[in-house]
């Protein structure tokens, strides 16, 4: 019932309220909050720090990566090379603008099931310009980086909102885990999912998480796990992004952690990358 394309078979052996009892025992409790990241708070990294570095974690239930990007202004939304028309592997995304690397980012929607990644979900920013604008929706929970090179988190932001944010980037998803120091999520369920991350320490630097899952040797993570991580990490500021099939972390040319989808990286419509 977390996937995109398996829902039908949990419909076949089981009748919907018994479905939607299960779930109500695995949800995450997360935190509804008003607030938006106190911008102040956080430190403009230093450019001449270009350090990047890999750190391999290995939990009970799931192994991950964490990119750990020291300088902030590095960071910038990429988009499918037929943005709107059909999405792109993180791979593809990142050798299309020269990145050193980089994380898938926001969802999209897949009215046919096939999973191309056409369609983004929510608003798209990208070079400081609205890409996308999903209709009939007039609030949006953001997920980017204002032109100071802040991670900024919002929930249910209106367009002078987001406009007032000085936004040079973003995309749609979540829920938040961390803001201002705090962490939202209070119960993270039994939903052990492949999960992508990014978040910020108070010194600018910034991290990307990829948390492989549906393997042997790797379930996934639930989202208190994935909280706890950007926790330990430092993270003063944290979402989650999407995740699922579309979970992947490319550096240098490479995809570093295992994507579960049997046919390899998933098309995709927008990832967070890192300049040269």
């Amino acid at each position: 019932m977390a996937t995109n394309k398996n829902k039908f078979f949990a419909t076949w052996f089981l009748s919907s309220s018994e479905i939607n009892s299960i779930l109500a025992k695995t949800n995450s409790s997360v935190r509804d909050s008003k607030e938006i990241v106190n911008s102040i708070d956080i430190q403009r990294s230093k450019k001449s720090s270009t350090k990047i570095k890999i750190i391999d974690i290995k939990e009970t239930n799931f192994k991950a990566k964490l990119m750990v990007i020291s300088d902030s202004s590095k960071i910038f939304l990429g988009i499918a090379p037929k943005f709107g028309h059909t999405g792109a592997t993180l791979s593809e995304i990142v050798k299309s603008y020269n990145a050193v690397g980089g994380i898938n980012a926001g969802g999209f929607l897949d009215d046919n099931l096939m999973g191309t990644g056409s369609k983004p979900d929510g608003i798209v920013i990208s070079n400081d310009v609205v890409k996308f604008k999903q209709s009939g929706l007039n609030k949006f929970n953001v997920i980017g980086f204002n032109k100071n090179n802040i991670l900024i988190i919002g929930n249910s932001m209106t367009m002078g909102e987001i406009y007032n944010s000085n936004l040079k980037c973003a995309i749609s998803f979540g829920p938040a885990l961390v803001l201002n120091g705090k962490p939202l999520v209070t119960k993270g369920g039994t939903s052990l999912q492949p999960r992508s991350a990014i978040g910020q320490r108070k010194d600018g630097t910034v991290l990307l998480l990829a948390v492989d899952g549906r393997e042997h040797d790797s379930a996934g993570a639930n989202y208190i796990d994935t909280q706890d991580i950007m926790l330990k990490y430092g993270a003063y500021n944290a979402a989650n992004l999407d995740g699922g099939s579309s979970t992947t972390l490319n550096y240098l040319g490479k995809t570093i952690n295992n994507p579960c989808d049997i046919a390899g990286e998933r098309s995709i419509a927008t990832a967070f990358l890192i300049a040269p």
